[in-house]
């Protein structure tokens, strides 16, 4: 259709909540975006012409990264994290990129070279379902000869791009540390798809030749989120929160009430006053200062994000893709119920480029629900939906990924479960379910290692068709008709394949 994206100009149809008459909600997706992990030394040296790092006079270890990861379990979600890897530099690659840090072609990093390196990376791969790798910076600074500027993307205050071979090679270095780690392409692993430009300087430019979007999607990047208002003068999408720059989602966010630098900080502002889709933080924010303390301030997260995914008009997103998919699913699609049980969904207005470049997934919607009170049925355009989960008073309806056309919902309200679902309650996404009658085929992108809960009759034979996409082990419930599928994705950015349950 030719549709694309132009900056603010947009007229917005639907900006975040679309009133709807019956009982389906179209909530506003909510995900949370922490800098700055990555530094070994947590010191800042921004007096002194080095790095702002993290504002903690201290050595970090590995158990700074597990409180983002015990939220995650506990929550369900995987939390995008975002990575400054100079000091990870074990072969001291950055010496031949002079401008990622402050001693340029004399980057010596064999003071920060240690075991512990190993054993956070390890931690880090391992626990991909709950900490997204995402993508910050390598020095997060830009040096020339010895004087450093802000910011590692853009010069803010000369209010212009670094050129482009810069940029690369900030890209550059940053994939050759990640690869000191088998974080490479050779084992399986792609480049991060979530970034966030340090300092917010990044080169908006969607219509021109280069841009920092460019770039990170040519490596591979989908996912970006800043602060538009540190850019103006390159007249990013403000009022719209968001565009699409040469195939990447960027999208506008705020921080709420938590400095950079602050110990054990949790946003401060309420949720009705949250403007944007993404919530900053840096991983300051998510540190006790002593360990003791640590437990009780993980508590105060839970509490934090349990109080999203309570709100009538908003949830909780599991994973950074899917909540792209909502903020595109909040602007372009239309959603009635003019007859109780009976959801009309207009995508028509979808965007080209959305399809063009797969940053579209599933759609979801909620019912709230009475004590003893599940959704019995559910059918798009008489076909299964993707998955379903309950939380808190209310059903999650995941819808697969729309294509432009309309679409009709049938669902219904009982004191009976669905027949057959995905029982969405890890930090995967389920794209489709297909029931054949003999064999049901479910479509899903696995994130590290999970259990997956299916709705389903005793299977004869259960079978992956990715090979990097493995069942580690299955076990079925026969009193809750329950077939919980312990499965592994190789790739930490994702691995997606189909699952395929025979039942005869």
């Amino acid at each position: 259709m030719g549709k694309k994206l132009i900056g603010f100009i947009i007229i917005i149809s639907f900006m975040f909540l679309q009133n709807i008459s019956g009982q389906i909600i179209f909530p506003r997706a909510f995900a949370i975006a922490t800098d700055d992990l990555g530094w070994n030394n947590g010191g800042s040296l921004g007096d002194s012409g080095g790095p702002w790092r993290i504002g903690i006079r201290r050595k970090m270890d590995i158990r700074d990264y597990k409180p983002i990861v015990e939220v995650g379990k506990t929550l369900g979600v995987r939390f995008q994290t975002l990575f400054v890897l100079s000091e990870m530099d074990r072969e001291n690659v950055c010496s031949k990129y002079p401008t990622t840090t402050m001693q340029g072609e004399k980057f010596d990093n064999s003071a920060n070279v240690n075991d512990m390196q190993l054993e956070i990376m390890k931690y880090v791969k391992e626990n991909a379902a709950f900490m997204e790798f995402g993508l910050h910076g390598v020095g997060h600074e830009h040096w020339i000869d010895g004087k450093r500027d802000r910011a590692e993307w853009y010069d803010i205050y000369g209010e212009k791009p670094w050129s482009e071979q810069d940029s690369r090679d900030h890209l550059q270095c940053f994939s050759e540390i990640m690869a000191q780690y088998g974080f490479s392409k050779e084992n399986g692993q792609s480049f991060p798809e979530s970034y966030v430009p340090t300092a917010y300087g990044y080169y908006w430019n969607p219509d021109g030749a280069y841009s920092t979007g460019k770039i990170m999607h040519e490596y591979g990047v989908k996912y970006i989120n800043t602060l538009f208002e540190e850019i103006e003068e390159l007249n990013p999408p403000i009022k719209f929160g968001g565009g699409i720059d040469h195939g990447a989602i960027v999208i506008n966010r705020y921080n709420y009430g938590n400095s950079w630098f602050e110990l054990a900080s949790l946003p401060k502002q309420t949720l009705d006053e949250y403007k944007t889709d993404f919530i900053e933080a840096h991983w300051a924010n998510w540190l006790a200062s002593d360990d003791f303390l640590q437990n009780d301030l993980n508590k105060q997260w839970i509490e934090y994000f349990q109080n999203i995914q309570k709100s009538k008009y908003h949830y909780l997103a599991k994973n950074t893709e899917q909540l792209h998919s909502q903020w595109f699913y909040n602007r372009y699609t239309k959603i009635s119920e003019e007859q109780t049980g009976v959801v009309n969904i207009d995508n028509t207005q979808m965007l080209d480029e959305v399809y063009e470049n797969e940053l579209l997934g599933n759609l979801v919607l909620k019912v709230s629900l009475k004590e003893g009170e599940h959704i019995s049925s559910a059918k798009l355009n008489g076909e299964d939906i993707a998955s379903y989960f309950e939380e808190y008073g209310y059903g999650f309806i995941y819808l697969p990924k729309l294509l432009q056309k309309e679409y009709e919902l049938h669902y219904s309200v009982d004191s009976h479960v669905l027949p057959i679902y995905v029982n969405n309650k890890g930090t995967y996404n389920v794209y489709s379910v297909k029931n054949y009658g003999d064999e049901i085929d479910i479509e899903l992108k696995m994130y590290g290692t999970q259990i997956v809960q299916i709705k389903t009759p005793n299977p004869k034979k259960v079978l992956s068709e990715n090979e990097y996409l493995q069942i580690i082990s299955e076990k079925y419930d026969e009193v809750q008709s329950i077939l919980s599928l312990e499965l592994y994705g190789r790739n930490m950015q994702g691995e997606t394949g189909i699952i395929k349950l025979r039942l005869k």
